[in-house]
């Protein structure tokens, strides 16, 4: 049994489905001991109108499921922003105890969190992004960021399939702002990139750059590779973007991974994660412009006319 629950959480959280577009609720995690009667009391509402509304689940109420107590707004879902622009939930969010619940693969999604994953042993949800890691129990009134327990004003629960979280918990967590737009129902996040001054395009040819030159090298190497092609957009000795640094062949091609393909090759986490860090300014090698290893370079032009800055596991770097 204990497996097979394992399994249907795991699968509320990593799976997608056909979105379903229906109203957000206002819900209620049913307690030990509550009847329909009971909740209506508490709500104010009518028993036979709950029964009518919750008339999927049954007449009987099992503790830690969700019932809808009525709409947020008559036709309207709640709708939830980063950086201005309407992510996409493809079931929709809830109220429950004034707090927001989205399914956290979208919440994730929009975050560009580093990692999230799983752990059947504990029945948590994991998202890594930057430093910080948050632990999610699945049925629990708390969670923790980076070991330390913070108390949530509603519990963590599954929905039509979903794992569902509370978004303001996970957006700070991650060093976001986050509005409420009583008027419009509207969650506004606002995350660190939204000030960001680098496109998309720079993010994605310096991961894959990073990627294909220090794919082995620890996080540290990878950091700086990356500012390595960044000082070099900004000497006046190379080009002036990402990508035409990365593809620059005035003196024959630069980096190997262009002339053999592995430029084209997925980065991993790791790879984004230094590439993005470096864009917005973290900066572990100064002023360097060159970088090489010395175990498999045929050609030795950097150490001759270079000056020698420092070693990070197999590369070289070169101001």
């Amino acid at each position: 049994m204990k497996k097979q629950l394992s399994i249907f959480l795991a699968s509320a959280l990593l799976l997608s489905s056909i979105p379903v577009y229906a109203d957000s609720y206002v819900m209620h995690t049913v307690q030990p001991g509550d009847t329909y009667f009971k909740v209506s009391q508490e709500y104010n509402k009518d028993v036979y109108e709950l029964e009518k509304m919750n008339q999927d689940i049954g007449k009987t109420l099992y503790a830690g499921n969700l019932i809808r107590i009525k709409p947020v707004s008559e036709g309207k879902n709640i709708a939830i922003k980063v950086n201005g622009k309407e992510i996409f939930t493809d079931e929709s969010p809830y109220l429950e105890n004034s707090r927001t619940f989205v399914p956290i693969r979208s919440i994730a999604k929009a975050l560009d969190v580093d990692e999230i994953r799983w752990d059947s042993n504990t029945q948590t949800a994991i998202l890594k992004h930057n430093e910080n890691t948050v632990y999610l129990p699945v049925g629990a009134k708390n969670a923790s960021i980076n070991g330390k327990n913070i108390e949530l004003d509603a519990p963590i629960n599954v929905y039509k399939g979903r794992t569902f979280v509370p978004v303001r918990f996970v957006a700070e967590a991650f060093n976001c702002s986050v509005k409420w737009n009583a008027y419009t129902h509207a969650v506004d996040i606002y995350t660190n990139e939204s000030t960001k001054n680098y496109s998309e395009e720079d993010l994605y040819w310096l991961s894959r750059l990073v990627n294909a030159e220090a794919e082995d090298e620890p996080f540290d190497g990878k950091l700086a590779v990356a500012n390595v092609i960044i000082n070099r957009k900004y000497s006046d000795e190379f080009p002036n973007t990402i990508k035409a640094v990365i593809f620059d062949d005035n003196y024959g091609i630069q980096f190997t991974p262009v002339s053999n393909g592995r430029i084209y090759k997925q980065p991993s986490l790791e790879s984004i994660k230094a590439a993005r860090l470096a864009l917005e300014g973290k900066n572990n090698i100064g002023d360097c412009l060159y970088f090489l290893n010395p175990r498999k370079s045929r050609n030795f032009w950097i150490v001759s006319n270079r000056k020698y800055y420092k070693t990070i596991k197999l590369h070289d770097f070169y101001i």
